[in-house]
């Protein structure tokens, strides 16, 4: 009997409606969990291009370039294959996975040739190098089908920030090994949600915290949708001009914004452990603005916080975000409260003047006081809040000012303020909560 090959297709089940209110819970471990529902007007994190590219060149070294980056985004995420190549080993009677290296003569349909071809070619004006297959999508296949497929399709949608990371790259040896790998983690992380009991544990559970501090729940859910679009359009596709179209469809989905986060945190993703990667995000650009969100989405963005992130599970209820059993820093803040009225009442502004023109007076004898500093760092948003601001006496606040302004031993005789600015967001919010409690306030 001749080899042969067959294609094997998962369903995918899953799915996500928009139109219903969802919720999230934050399962703590200590009793019932904290249910909040996610406000729907969040302002999504808007990361610059030139913060982009500084922080893109900053970790594109420690992202690994393996021949075959769908299989370790596998891996690397816990997600089953969806489709694959198999032989037909006549003596066993066993249908056999192709691995790397291993020879399959296939002769190719026409469309399957003009597939390729297209693709290739796409490859050469996308990195400016000779046609080839840039995402190593046909290292185990000689047909461009299954994930490598949605790969494409990814990598097309992301076809504005692709020309990003060109320039950000600089002068690596293989910058289309970096882009693979990327695109690799970022369609097995999508394909993660389209498994019929979706969860996300290690680095794909803290991705999807830090969409969910970028973006917020809603767009995050939003993102979701679109992507089970693609996937119902790529599955029909026969045709590159297909492939593109569906491609082009989730980039508006998308957005700029989504887009640069989902690249930053999928660099983190494909060169760190779990832990790694925690330590790492709240030091991207734009991560104290998402420290902002991800507070008024119920949860915190600092290491010590994402360290604690078990799984996050996705239901058609909304979400489920379980924390590691004792876990402390992640609730430090929802045990007084998550999903209160403070909470739903959140607003941000561009300038200290919009918030008292918007909030008024702090009142009789007060003024207005802020935990965080560094709006060069942090951006107007995620300063002029009001988890931020805290109206206190206003002889109480010229101590405090002048505490700032002083050297003191506990930051190495250096003056405070000087010293905080090497901080995070969390850090130096944490340490202004610290002082205000010191100075008998009650945060």
């Amino acid at each position: 009997m001749p080899r042969w090959v067959v294609l094997l297709q998962f369903a995918f089940l899953v799915g996500c409606t928009s139109g219903t209110t969802k919720v999230v819970r934050l399962d703590t471990g200590q009793g019932g969990p904290i249910v909040h529902v996610p406000r729907r007007d969040m302002k999504t994190v808007d990361v610059g291009d030139d913060a982009f590219r500084k922080s893109v060149a900053k970790h594109a070294r420690t992202v690994p370039t393996p021949a075959r980056p769908l299989v370790h985004a596998r891996q690397l995420f816990g997600v089953p294959e969806h489709s694959g190549w198999y032989r037909y080993e006549r003596k066993s009677r066993r249908l056999l996975p192709l691995e790397a290296g291993n020879e399959l003569k296939v002769a190719l349909s026409p469309a399957d040739a003009e597939l390729n071809r297209l693709y290739f070619l796409w490859c050469g004006r996308a990195w400016g190098s000779p046609p080839g297959d840039c995402l190593r999508l046909l290292v185990d296949s000689p047909v461009l089908e299954g994930d490598g497929k949605y790969a494409l399709a990814m990598a097309i949608a992301q076809g504005a920030v692709l020309g990003e990371l060109k320039t950000a790259f600089g002068e690596m040896v293989s910058p289309e090994a970096v882009a693979a790998a990327l695109v690799g983690a970022m369609t097995t992380y999508l394909l993660l949600w389209m498994l019929p009991e979706p969860i996300s544990k290690g680095v794909a559970a803290l991705m999807t915290v830090g969409m969910v501090s970028y973006l917020g729940w809603d767009m995050l859910w939003k993102l979701i949708d679109g992507w089970r679009v693609l996937v119902a359009k790529v599955e029909r596709a026969t045709t590159f001009e297909e492939i593109r179209a569906a491609g082009e469809q989730f980039a508006k989905v998308m957005g700029d914004k989504a887009a640069k986060a989902f690249v930053m945190l999928a660099m983190l993703a494909v060169g760190n452990t779990a832990a790694g990667m925690a330590a790492k995000m709240p030091t991207l650009p734009g991560a104290g603005q998402a420290a902002v969100v991800a507070e008024a989405q119920l949860i915190r963005y600092s290491a010590a916080a994402l360290a604690e992130v078990e799984s996050v599970a996705i239901n058609a209820e909304g979400a489920v975000v379980v924390l590691a059993p004792n876990a402390v820093a992640m609730t430090a803040r929802a045990s007084g409260g998550a999903g209160s009225s403070a909470k739903a009442g959140f607003r941000s502004f561009k300038s200290m003047r919009d918030f008292k023109n918007a909030m008024g007076p702090a009142g009789e004898g007060k003024n207005w006081h802020q935990t965080s500093g560094n709006i060069e760092r942090f951006g107007p948003d995620a300063l002029h809040n009001t988890e931020n601001a805290i109206a206190i006496d206003s002889q109480l606040h010229k101590q405090i000012s002048a505490f700032y302004s002083s050297k003191q031993e506990l930051t190495d005789n250096r003056v405070v303020r000087e010293w905080l600015r090497g901080k995070s967001y969390e850090e130096q919010r944490d340490f202004g909560l610290m002082i205000l409690r010191r100075f008998g306030v009650s945060p």
